[in-house]
């Protein structure tokens, strides 16, 4: 039994304003979503439509912001390529572009905040978690979880979730969980109707469409959406990211509205833009900051403005 009276500080703290705020990046995304020690957070999208990029993008401002570690297995992702297009994001430059000396250096650097598990062996959930315990991470990655030798249906996700939320509550680190939606996500009944600027184009799964059920929603902490509309001729550039919960409002974040999305620019692959926001651009490299600040990051729509206006940006 905890003692009475020691939750005190805590309840000071709060009358008064000093609850102490999750991390953000420095962008409209922190209005949303916080990183916080010791949560089950789930991340949900339909296949290919780039949420392991956006993981990573999300992960790498994190590590460099807040010198934050990551542990990450990934099932069906080649950890050369993640390294690829981590170090082609912190460069500012594209990678067939950079040295073999930068691509050596700046992969040194980063791989001082990431860590991968070898993604050759099937690992049950059991074993990865033990995995994450050894790692001096502050945070870990399954990706996704179909790719795990687990138990399967109602209780064996229940089980998977109860683990998770003790490993979580026991270690103090943060486990981010990549899942897919169901298959009636997918289906017509799924698809923005005539009436809509993007008629005919797949809807970002609903929170409830999550694989494996109701207990993901029930038994984490935050919920969050990836989605892109993949075949449209311009928003395929832009990652569309709502929040669907955030348990813990009080230190930070909130659920997006109904539609409301967070636009994601792409940014040629050179890391996200959010509202001509770019969270590394201090960051990088110094040779690529000075340039990064002589041009200008213009967004999608702004893009297609002036190219209709024929003005040359």
């Amino acid at each position: 039994m905890l003692s009475k009276g020691i939750h005190l500080e805590k309840l000071f703290d709060y009358k008064n304003g000093k609850i102490k705020q999750g991390l953000g990046i420095g962008t409209k995304l922190d209005d949303y979503l916080r990183y916080k020690p010791r949560q089950l957070n789930i991340i949900l999208g339909h296949d290919n439509v780039g949420k392991t990029y956006w993981i990573n993008w999300y992960f790498l401002t994190l590590a460099l912001k807040h010198e934050l570690k990551f542990v990450m297995w990934s099932g069906e992702n080649q950890y050369w390529q993640v390294l690829r297009d981590m170090v082609q994001i912190y460069s500012g430059k594209p990678f067939k572009q950079l040295s073999e000396r930068q691509i050596s250096s700046y992969t040194a650097y980063l791989e001082q905040y990431f860590e991968f598990i070898d993604n050759s062996k099937l690992y049950k959930p059991s074993e990865l978690f033990e995995l994450f315990r050894k790692s001096d991470a502050d945070a870990c990655l399954i990706d996704p979880y179909t790719g795990l030798d687990r138990q399967m249906g109602y209780e064996g996700n229940y089980k998977f979730l109860n683990d998770a939320r003790q490993f979580c509550n026991e270690t103090g680190k943060t486990l981010y969980i990549n899942t897919h939606p169901n298959t009636e996500s997918g289906r017509s009944g799924n698809i923005y109707p005539d009436n809509h600027m993007w008629k005919g184009h797949l809807k970002p799964p609903m929170k409830d469409h999550i694989e494996g059920g109701k207990a993901f929603l029930n038994r984490c902490d935050d919920m969050i959406v990836v989605h892109r509309l993949v075949k449209h001729e311009t928003m395929k550039y832009v990652t569309l990211v709502t929040t669907e919960k955030i348990k813990d409002q009080e230190t930070g974040g909130s659920i997006t509205g109904f539609e409301d999305f967070i636009f994601c620019e792409f940014n040629q692959g050179l890391g996200f833009v959010i509202e001509n926001k770019d969270a590394l651009k201090e960051l990088r490299p110094r040779e690529q900051q000075t340039k990064l600040q002589t041009n200008e990051i213009l967004t999608t729509s702004e893009k297609l403005r002036r190219l209709a206006n024929e003005t040359p940006f």
